[in-house]
């Protein structure tokens, strides 16, 4: 039950007051997706390096045909993630947690 909740959460941004809706035009196919990606991994790092808290979330992916509906996005673009961010509750539980990594030599072979 506690992890369902969690994962619900995506839909209320964890409490965020803003969200970025992210999209890239059909036309230019998948690979787009990766500069898309590029550009979450900037913005992820801009934002926190001026104290904005952030969350990607590819999970309003799910939702893609409403997301486009509600804000009025057209079929020549295609949904791809959401970030939810504001500053963040330090004092909230779930700020406090954090998950293992690999290290980077279990994935990542440099040569």
């Amino acid at each position: 039950a506690a992890r369902e909740r969690q994962v619900a959460e995506n839909f209320r941004l964890f409490g965020a007051p803003h969200v970025a809706l992210l999209t890239i035009p059909t036309e230019l196919g998948p690979y787009a997706a990766l500069d898309c990606g590029a550009f979450v991994a900037s913005f992820l790092l801009a934002a926190r390096a001026h104290g904005v808290a952030t969350t990607a979330q590819a999970a309003l992916a799910h939702h893609a045909r409403f997301i486009r509906r509600y804000f009025g996005i057209g079929d020549e673009r295609r949904f791809v993630c959401g970030i939810a961010f504001g500053y963040a509750d330090t004092t909230h539980p779930a700020n406090a947690f954090r998950s293992t990594r690999a290290a980077t030599a279990d994935v990542m072979q440099m040569v």
